[in-house]
């Protein structure tokens, strides 16, 4: 069953049997990417946790105005597909495909947001996004929860620097944890459990990557001053992305 985000900002009170107008972008898809057809199945989404199932329908349009799809709301359920702990990704920004895959998977495997940094070693053309650019990003994270079966769409914070960042997060008692190439103990996954299995596992984690050439020493001693922890994901070096 296809899936489609629909946004809430927009959208109107979902109850059920209730009609909507399906968005403009989202009609193009089913009539000319997927080809659906009127009285199959979809199921809708807005971010809040729940997700609907509901049957296309045409709505007539005045004389040589295109028809449009509406839906009609048949039934509710909430999945139980997102992460319990709250999983935010704190990404130095890099080339725009590399950074694109990088928001694709982490979508798919549950980052509840993303958050580019601005570090020593990103490159001057990366550390602007143009309107453009954020708009594409946000698609691209939009049809990744649309494909993977989420409920929610992590949102991407504009750029800034990482010390401003990590402080911000700390002062909201997120647990910010740095993955660097130059550290050798704890591993990721033994930091995790002690975290996870403390006396009060945090609601919220942050993993900080840096970009291509890595964190400078000096940027990972200001990070662990405001608390992060370092991590390591193991003794070889790993691409950015």
């Amino acid at each position: 069953m296809h899936r489609f985000h629909i946004d809430p900002l927009t959208a109107p009170p979902l109850e059920i049997r209730s009609r909507i107008a399906l968005p403009e972008d989202t009609c193009h898809q089913i009539r000319n990417v997927l080809r659906l057809n009127t009285s199959e199945k979809i199921a809708l989404f807005t971010g809040d946790g729940n997700e609907w199932i509901a049957e296309l329908a045409l709505t007539k349009g005045a004389e040589r105005v295109p028809s449009s799809l509406n839906a009609r709301l048949l039934e509710v359920h909430k999945p139980n597909v997102e992460m319990k702990t709250s999983v935010a990704m704190v990404m130095a920004l890099t080339r725009p495909q590399r950074y694109e895959l990088a928001l694709a998977k982490c979508t798919e495997l549950g980052a509840s947001e993303f958050i580019p940094i601005i570090t020593h070693r990103v490159l001057k053309a990366d550390s602007t996004i143009s309107k453009n650019r954020m708009a594409r990003w946000k698609r691209i994270v939009k049809e990744a929860a649309e494909l993977s079966g989420r409920v929610h769409v992590p949102p991407i914070a504009d750029p800034a620097p990482m010390n401003s960042v990590l402080a911000q997060l700390s002062n909201h008692g997120t647990n910010s944890i740095i993955l660097w190439e130059g550290a050798r103990e704890p591993m990721l996954g033994d930091l995790l459990t002690t975290l996870l299995n403390g006396s009060q596992p945090p609601a919220k984690l942050a993993l900080v990557f840096g970009p291509v050439g890595g964190f400078s020493p000096e940027e990972v001693q200001r990070a662990t001053e405001t608390g992060a922890d370092i991590a390591s994901l193991g003794s070889r070096i790993l691409r950015t992305e």
